[in-house]
């Protein structure tokens, strides 16, 4: 019988998930004006580690069925170089053009292009992402995100 890889997926990020919830109990998570530098890493450790238990026991439930060997990249292998070189990307104009051009161009990259996505699709999630992450970010949390050409759209009035 082959070995479970969801199962070892799983158990490697509980191990990861738990590695980083430990380094980020050493940063504080809450300071006197909100969110300091353990929030993020702490919420993120947290939810990997659920949803790393979640595969756990998923593969648990279903180790009965026979376990196929999947194709790590998937049948389309040019999907993961695209999706690889837009985080690239992204990361590298995001504090030049801003965070709103930089957010529309990678969506539109990924849904229009890579995924082939209508158009109307595309805008409608380009327009909510926009909205809710400026709202999350900007005005919930407070963080000062890199301001661009567009920026004065999302600016809070």
């Amino acid at each position: 019988m082959k070995k479970n890889l969801d199962y070892i997926s799983g158990c490697f990020l509980l191990a990861f998930s738990l590695a980083l919830l430990f380094s980020a109990t050493k940063l504080e998570i809450w300071g006197d004006y909100g969110p300091s530098s353990g929030f993020f890493p702490t919420i993120l450790s947290v939810l990997l580690g659920v949803f790393s238990l979640v595969i756990i026991l998923r593969s648990w439930l279903q180790r009965d069925r026979q376990q196929l060997v999947r194709n790590i990249l998937g049948p389309n292998r040019s999907h993961f170089f695209l999706y690889i070189f837009s985080f690239f990307a992204f990361c590298l104009i995001f504090s030049k053009i801003g965070y709103t051009l930089t957010l529309i161009g990678f969506l539109t990259f990924i849904l229009g292009f890579v995924e082939r996505q209508g158009w109307k699709t595309t805008f409608a999630i380009i327009l909510i992402s926009a909205i809710v992450s400026n709202l999350l970010f900007v005005r919930f949390l407070g963080v000062q995100l890199p301001e661009g050409p567009l920026s004065f759209i999302l600016r809070p009035m």
